[in-house]
């Protein structure tokens, strides 16, 4: 398994923004939305969705900002796979933060292995979290730093974060891609 590569994940993320920004500004929203709604119950879908979403543009296919809701062919494995990593990762930084600063990654890596195939969702936590681990120092400064870019946005009166969200969201993926060297395939191999 790679270590993930921040200028590489960061310059995907504002590259994956510029193929189709608008897709992925309504995309975010939908999530906010739908999630919101749904009291998060509904964001591992949406969040899985989001990333077959970037997969498909990556493959050099048109997307549109309803292929968010692709997520929803894998249900239950996307629900588990963010709802429980969320939680694990929630504990952690309840445990004297570090914790949950160790395994930030975990959540955008599961979403991303239940997005490549993963039909399971614990499974896909229990190989995120062996990538994470493997590869934790990278880890953890690429994920502090796609959190940053993606909460940037923020300062602008909160508006903004509809520019930047898409961006470090993208680059969550990629680092994700990166650190499972592609899949869930790869990982069961190593």
């Amino acid at each position: 398994m790679a270590a993930p590569d921040i200028g590489s994940c960061l310059s995907a993320g504002i590259d994956g923004f510029k193929k189709n920004p608008v897709a992925h500004i309504l995309a975010v929203v939908l999530i906010g939305v739908v999630g919101g709604v749904s009291a998060g119950i509904l964001s591992g879908p949406m969040v899985v969705g989001y990333m077959r979403m970037i997969q498909k543009e990556e493959r050099g296919e048109a997307v549109e900002f309803t292929d968010v809701f692709k997520g929803f062919d894998d249900f239950v494995p996307a629900l588990l796979a963010v709802l429980l990593s969320s939680l694990i990762v929630s504990v952690g930084f309840m445990l004297c933060f570090v914790p949950g600063l160790l395994i930030i990654g975990l959540v955008p890596t599961a979403a991303y292995l239940v997005a490549a195939g993963e039909k399971d969702g614990i499974n896909a936590i229990k190989r995120a979290f062996e990538a994470v681990k493997a590869n934790l120092l990278g880890t953890v400064i690429c994920s502090l730093v796609l959190s940053i870019v993606g909460s940037l946005g923020a300062i602008l009166c909160g508006v903004g974060i509809f520019l930047t969200l898409p961006i470090g969201m993208i680059g969550f993926y990629h680092m994700a891609k990166q650190i499972t060297d592609g899949g869930p395939l790869a990982i069961t191999r190593a």
